[in-house]
């Protein structure tokens, strides 16, 4: 975390550093001598602030690495470290510039008759403020892009393991078919009882691709005959999860979507998150904030193990 901070640190300095010596504002322009030293006391000044509100920012929300941090943390983040350098930045500001002018830290917090007055730290604020935009703009993407940059890496890998996987999963899905061929499989079906006469349905739970869920109804795709089929039941998708709850393989990846890892071909990742491809299905299955590290886990963890 303290590398990341001195990298923001570092380019945040460079860029007031370049800002001062082109725009020159609180009257660098107008200086005859001392022009260079001021803005590099400046520049100095702004990366001890700017290190110091990074630090306390990330140690007030007990954040380790802001580039994986979510986009809500990341703003909360970014809002605080402003706050704190708009604020401080342009205290030391102003004491910096009394000092190097006037040879007096506080005569700036001043009025000529001697009245204590805060229009010039809250000036300088808005000064600091403005520059701070532009920097938070420049993190942001930088964010966005390393963000992107680490879903994309990790689509890549889980990607790589699935296509190891499938021929695999396929081999041993045959050889239990074979061993299993004469066998009573009674044992492993499941009844999803929907509401409504004769709505129900008995299958194994392992040929079941997705469930959908609508409204009070869930629509339940699944594989018989060696041929993808639907049917839809009057049930909520709480009432299916508990039918299913002894199989491990389905799991809950959206509020509105159960699905068989088991089925999983591809994984790719959008502006709107993450998304699943199946088996045989030309639908893409969302996968929401809130269950992406779950079905991270079961797509890496659990078939690496199995």
């Amino acid at each position: 975390m303290i590398n990341q901070i001195l990298n923001n640190t570092l380019k945040s300095s460079l860029f007031v550093l370049l800002f001062l010596a082109l725009v020159q504002p609180f009257g660098i322009d107008r200086m005859q001598e001392g022009r260079i030293a001021f803005i590099l006391g400046e520049s100095l000044l702004a990366a001890v602030v700017i290190f110091l509100s990074s630090l306390a920012a990330a140690y007030i929300y007990n954040i380790r690495c802001v580039s994986e941090a979510s986009p809500y943390t990341f703003l909360k983040i970014t809002a605080t470290e402003i706050t704190l350098i708009t604020l401080s930045l342009g205290a030391a500001l102003l004491c910096y510039n009394g000092w190097f002018h006037e040879g007096d830290l506080f005569i700036y917090w001043h009025d000529n008759d001697g009245t204590l007055t805060l229009w010039p730290w809250l000036t300088m604020c808005l000064y600091v403020a403005i520059i701070s935009l532009f920097v938070f703009l420049f993190h942001t993407f930088e964010y966005r892009t390393k963000k992107l940059k680490n879903e994309l890496n990790e689509v890549r890998a889980i990607n790589m393991l699935l296509e190891q996987r499938q021929q695999k999963l396929s081999d041993e899905e045959n050889e239990k078919a074979c061993d299993s061929k004469d066998e009573d499989n009674s044992q492993n079906l499941v009844t999803i009882e929907g509401q409504g006469i004769n709505a129900s349905l008995t299958i194994n739970p392992a040929n079941i691709i997705y469930v959908e869920s609508m409204a009070n109804y869930a629509d339940i795709c699944y594989i018989a005959d060696n041929k993808t089929r639907h049917t839809t039941l009057r049930i909520t998708l709480k009432q299916i999860r508990a039918s299913l709850e002894d199989t491990a393989s389905i799991v809950q990846c959206h509020r509105a979507f159960l699905v068989n890892i088991n089925f999983v071909v591809a994984m790719s990742t959008r502006n709107q998150g993450y998304q699943l491809q199946l088996f045989g299905i030309e639908k893409q299955i969302p996968v929401s904030r809130a269950n992406t590290e779950t079905i991270k886990h079961n797509l890496l963890v659990d078939r690496l193990s199995s």
